[in-house]
């Protein structure tokens, strides 16, 4: 991160994983610092993440290669007491209910994750932008409240970076969301719907302020081995975790369309109109052959599936490509198609007209920021004939979008810029962490 001649401000991020497969949350995290590293350069940040070991987050900061370094839980004590979250948990607990400086002291020697959260000047929680929800499942959302709650047992206070709240299956996560949302300093939503869902579990207590999502302003890297085309490109990401039915592979999400047969036939059906085009499939999340999330094994599947005369016209981007190189290579494109919301994101942001295939609220208060809310196809509403004819029509008006969607975007990094300079000029010590310093 730049040098500073200032006393570093130290700040400490949950919730922004350092090494998982899925570009989305790698992109957020290493936007999330870029924006904070301009605003305010002194700000040394270390991010707080679930893995089995301390990676550090490999990004791009100011042009600049540069590693974020990482502090790691995990949910069993594998690797000792010291990483394992209960315990961090009860550790916590002890460290608010005895105030005593000798006492604290040996609890921040012997686990790191307490130190870092102690003496952060501000601790925030992102929540791999979406996961302030019990969509994926009570298990990740109770986990993702349990560091949240280490951080206000240790630090005090707790800033809510931009992100998604909600939807909210059950009344057991409302209730948790409403105990965190009431108990932090400052809560930023990335867009108007959970902007909406957190002002009403908030009744007006408190402000829930709007940003565009953070990953606007991932920096883009060249890709190795993708040549420039000489055809338009359409680009599609194949979501995984949509092709297999979710994690518990039986429609998890609710779609009222089959995802591989839509993908089947918009392929044949776009290919048929414009046999000039070139189809890329562009995975945004890696995984291993045979796991629900792997995205790079369902695009080779669509592939595999189309008739052999088009198979020629489409490329599957195999090689594994960090968040920087995948937005390079989505950047390449002419328009696209995305299922998952970051790779939607990643063409947005540079001015790509986006079609997004939703399977959550998410989509369309992101899209709506940029103007683009008419592109998004519900598909939990849609069934698969329907869905193809709506993409194959807002493909044939990319031209005419694609000008407003560049000042858009363009308003959207000025409006991130503005608000993270705001928010790192305002962002303070709690009184009580002051004190325990």
């Amino acid at each position: 991160m730049p040098s500073s001649s200032k006393e570093p401000f130290k700040v400490a991020i949950i919730g922004a994983p350092t090494s998982s497969g899925n570009r989305g949350v790698l992109a957020l995290a290493s936007a999330l610092v870029n924006l904070f590293a301009q605003a305010r350069p002194e700000i040394r940040a270390t991010l707080l993440v679930g893995s089995p070991s301390p990676i550090p987050l490999k990004t791009i900061i100011d042009g600049a290669p540069t590693e974020i370094q990482a502090i790691n839980y995990r949910h069993t004590y594998k690797s000792g007491l010291a990483t394992c979250l209960p315990w961090i948990f009860l550790a916590s607990l002890a460290y608010r209910a005895l105030p005593i400086q000798a006492w604290r002291r040996y609890l921040r020697r012997k686990i790191p994750w307490i130190d870092c959260l102690a003496a952060a000047d501000v601790v925030g929680d992102v929540r791999g932008g979406d996961s302030f929800s019990d969509i994926y499942g009570m298990k990740r959302y109770f986990w993702g409240f349990i560091c949240a709650c280490t951080a206000l047992l240790v630090h005090g206070s707790l800033v809510q970076f931009p992100q998604t709240y909600g939807p909210y299956k059950r009344p057991i996560a409302r209730s948790m969301a409403r105990f965190l949302l009431r108990r932090s300093s400052t809560i930023v939503a990335r867009d108007t719907k959970s902007q909406a869902v957190a002002d009403a579990l908030l009744k007006g207590s408190k402000p829930v302020q709007l940003s565009p999502d953070v990953a606007f302003a991932l920096e883009v890297a060249n890709p190795r081995n993708v040549p420039c085309p000489s055809k338009p490109v359409i680009g599609i990401n194949v979501n995984g975790l949509m092709y297999n039915g979710g994690y518990d592979r039986k429609n998890m999400f609710g779609l009222a369309l089959d995802y591989p047969a839509f993908l089947q036939r918009l392929i044949s059906e776009l290919l048929s109109k414009h046999p000039d085009f070139d189809i890329w499939l562009v995975p945004h999340t890696y995984a291993a052959f045979g796991d629900v999330e792997s995205d790079n094994e369902a695009c080779e599947k669509v592939k595999d599936a189309l008739p052999p005369h088009l198979q020629g016209s489409v490329t599957v981007i195999a090689d594994e490509y960090d968040q920087h190189q995948i937005k390079g290579i989505i950047g390449r494109c002419d328009a696209f198609i995305g299922s998952r919301m970051h790779s939607c994101i990643a063409a947005l942001s540079q001015g790509i007209p986006c079609i997004g295939l939703a399977y959550s609220m998410k989509f369309s208060g992101v899209f709506q920021s940029v103007g683009m809310e008419d592109w998004v196809i519900d598909a939990k509403e849609k069934n698969t004939e329907n869905a193809v004819a709506r993409a194959l029509e807002l493909l044939d008006e990319r031209d005419q979008r694609r000008a407003d969607l560049q000042k858009a975007v363009h308003s959207a990094r000025d409006q991130l810029k503005t608000i993270f300079q705001r928010l790192a000029g305002s962002l303070q010590p709690s009184p009580e962490h002051s004190h325990s310093r």
